[in-house]
């Protein structure tokens, strides 16, 4: 067991190394061009911290401050620049849901050959592993998928205190935690006495929600803000509504998210669908993660295409993870082809090579 864990480990060195060297590396006035545009509002946040932003931001962003503002407490206090510090958070962060999912390998007895391929699969998506490293200033997206893995490892112990964990450090990220309680209301509803959380339970992570939710509103009611928060949150749950697209817009929109999940559907066809044996013995975690998953999704959709945009690829991909989890806690170990394998590998290594996050550039003429 410890010479295949290190095994592991040595697949994750090289495959992390291989991006890292071929990584694109935006300063700061390329990451505002080049997908993070939010990052703006949380750099001006850690450049004012430990005092409150005095620059004009959008109220939805200054209520994402917790992990913004520590950054610029270490910032000031180390003396290191504050985008490099969000560059060494990021990489941090990456190692912490790698590790996460090496452990969850070895709690489900998967043999190697998985255990690469879901370690592919997982860094080579352009929209996680790349995309940080590139774009680091959206580190709060980072740090919600991996508190959402943190309290669905929770759920799966039966271990509340893990639970509330991850969820507290997912609602600290973003408001999209919302969907993990949801998620466990809905849970609760339908297995009723099979679902491990009592009734108080879910009132107690209600309140905690609301408790963070009402900390980070105090921080962002105090910031200059560039628009109505009102019209922010009703954009966020109806603006696909208020749109007036013809079909071709539409249609390129909810292709968009495929050039993140692709290769997943990919994978789950070839090496999962035919193992997966073990729902019922998962089956609250299972719902968990089917609710979690398409709130997650659904979200940036309901947004819609004039405020979501080329951003619903990054916004659908945080439920990335937990998907990849559902398929690993669901299958058995099976011994596959090299030929598979190899072909699988060279699509992923194909797929990882995004014009903007990468230093290759032969996918360029494929942009829309």
């Amino acid at each position: 067991m410890s010479s295949k864990k290190n095994t592991s480990y040595f697949f994750l060195f090289v495959i992390l190394l291989y991006i890292f060297i071929t990584n694109s590396y935006f300063n700061y006035e390329e990451s505002l061009i080049f997908g993070g545009a939010d990052g703006f509002s949380y750099y001006e946040i850690s450049r004012y911290a430990p005092n409150i932003s005095a620059t004009t931001i959008q109220p939805i962003h200054s209520e994402r401050f917790f992990f913004p503002y520590i950054i610029g407490i270490i910032s000031k206090i180390s003396n290191i620049e504050i985008y490099t510090l969000y560059r060494i958070f990021v990489i941090i962060i990456i190692f912490l849901i790698n590790k996460y999912f090496i452990d969850f390998f070895f709690e489900f007895n998967k043999n190697i050959q998985i255990i690469l391929l879901s370690l592919l699969v997982l860094n080579f998506n352009p929209y996680i592993t790349r995309y940080y490293i590139a774009v680091p200033l959206i580190v709060n997206d980072l740090i919600f998928i991996y508190g959402s893995l943190i309290s669905i490892n929770g759920l799966k112990d039966k271990n509340q205190g893990k639970f509330y964990l991850g969820f507290v450090i997912a609602s600290l990220a973003r408001q999209s935690a919302a969907a993990i309680f949801f998620s466990i209301l809905v849970l609760k509803i339908i297995q009723k006495k099979n679902f491990f959380m009592k009734n108080l339970q879910i009132i107690i992570t209600f309140f905690i929600f609301i408790f963070i939710y009402s900390l980070c509103y105090t921080y962002s009611s105090l910031v200059p803000v560039n628009s109505s928060r009102s019209g922010q949150y009703f954009v966020t749950i109806f603006g696909l509504f208020l749109e007036n697209k013809n079909p071709k817009e539409l249609f390129i929109f909810f292709i968009w998210p495929f050039l993140s999940f692709l290769p997943l559907l990919i994978y789950y066809f070839i090496f999962i669908r035919n193992s997966i044996t073990k729902f019922k013995i998962n089956i609250n975690v299972n719902y968990y993660i089917i609710f979690f998953a398409s709130l997650i999704i659904v979200q940036p959709i309901m947004q819609g295409l004039d405020v979501s945009g080329k951003n619903i690829i990054r916004l659908s991909t945080l439920a990335f993870p937990a998907i990849l989890f559902y398929f690993l806690i669901n299958s058995e170990s099976r011994i596959f082809s090299k030929i598979k394998l190899l072909l699988f590998s060279l699509l992923i290594l194909v797929w990882n090579s995004h014009p903007t996050f990468s230093i290759f550039n032969f996918l360029e003429k494929f942009k829309f």
